[in-house]
């Protein structure tokens, strides 16, 4: 648990709790599964334990196939956008939850009080991970949660499911572009391709040459991409202990942050790789109170970010106070 373990390592207590985790693209082990623009392979065989599975040949219907975990946080903060979709969208739209755990280990989850209001669709399950591999391929084992979005037999897009509303609303109303969305993905690859070659630079020490080659391609990167840009530089000057050009880009974060969690970000980034600098420090404690206003207090992943912080800078009534407030918001099912 997330939220849970910050707060351990912050007050070096036991502290119950659950725990709200960043998205992350879902990643494989083995099989990348069809593409945007590839057929979806079938059959897709599981026991429904609410509704039942759909034949996924019905003409106009748009199908989103997720694989989840019930046990595991990030699946289980999908679940309510599955359902927000289900009941905008009625009979143009079927969703099917497929787990691979036990048939009576998703049935209980179901039927819980908390969950079973928020499953306005299928929810099935599937142990011997018939469905997956159809999808993967044999000995796969793809992160969970990740979503495809089909129409016609073919997939429309994939990716992670709190991501969905907005493709599923193109992709129902017809005002989907499936090939910018193939040009999105192809791009992403690429950026992917190259990121992977700056980390394998900068695991060997090899900052310089990490820099360069991340320069490089931010010259080049769409605008999503290179939103991403400045925190990495970031994170590459700290781990070269370069840390007054680090501090200078971070300032340039907290000035024109990506999103409003990046500076706390920044912040987790100091206290992880050089917590015993005080310049950098007192930093950090700036960046995690500047996403923690920016968010009203209310995203429990930073508050516990900023815990810590006030943790390591001696202010520990305060980051034990903070500390509880973000185990209070973390979601609970």
């Amino acid at each position: 648990m997330l939220v849970q373990s910050i707060l351990s390592a912050v007050l070096s207590v036991n502290i119950m709790g659950t725990c709200v985790a960043a998205t992350t693209m879902p990643t494989l082990l083995r099989g990348t599964g069809p593409a945007i623009g590839d057929a979806m392979p079938a059959p897709l065989l599981a026991t429904a334990v609410r509704e039942r599975m759909p034949s996924f040949r019905e003409v106009g219907v748009t199908y989103v196939v997720v694989f989840f975990n019930s046990s595991d946080a990030v699946s289980r903060q999908s679940l309510p956008v599955l359902d927000t979709l289900a009941q905008r969208f009625g009979k143009k739209l079927v969703i099917v939850a497929i787990s691979d755990e036990p048939v009576s280990v998703v049935r209980e989850f179901a039927a819980t009080p908390e969950w079973a209001p928020k499953l306005g669709f299928v929810v099935a399950a599937d142990p011997t991970r018939n469905s997956l591999q159809t999808v993967y391929g044999q000995g796969s084992w793809p992160t969970l949660p990740v979503a495809f979005v089909i129409r016609g037999g073919v997939v429309q897009w994939r990716g992670v499911p709190l991501d969905l509303d907005p493709i599923v609303s193109a992709v129902v109303t017809e005002n989907w572009d499936i090939a910018a969305a193939q040009r999105a993905a192809e791009q992403q690859r690429l950026w992917d391709e190259q990121m992977s070659k700056v980390d394998a630079l900068a695991k060997t020490a090899r900052f310089d040459e990490a820099l360069a080659a991340l320069a490089g391609s931010c010259a080049s990167a769409m605008p999503a991409q290179a939103a991403l840009c400045t925190g990495r530089k970031f994170s590459l000057l700290i781990s070269a202990r370069r840390i007054p050009e680090a501090l200078t880009v971070g300032a340039e974060i907290i000035r024109a942050p990506a999103n409003e969690k990046q500076a706390a970000g920044i912040a987790w980034t100091i206290v992880n790789v050089i917590p015993g600098d005080a310049d950098a420090l007192a930093f950090a404690l700036k960046a995690a109170q500047s996403s923690d206003r920016a968010l009203k207090g209310r995203d429990p992943m930073v508050g516990a970010i900023l815990a810590r912080v006030l943790w390591l800078s001696g202010r520990r009534t305060e980051a034990v106070e903070t500390a509880r407030r973000a185990l209070s918001l973390a979601d609970s099912p």
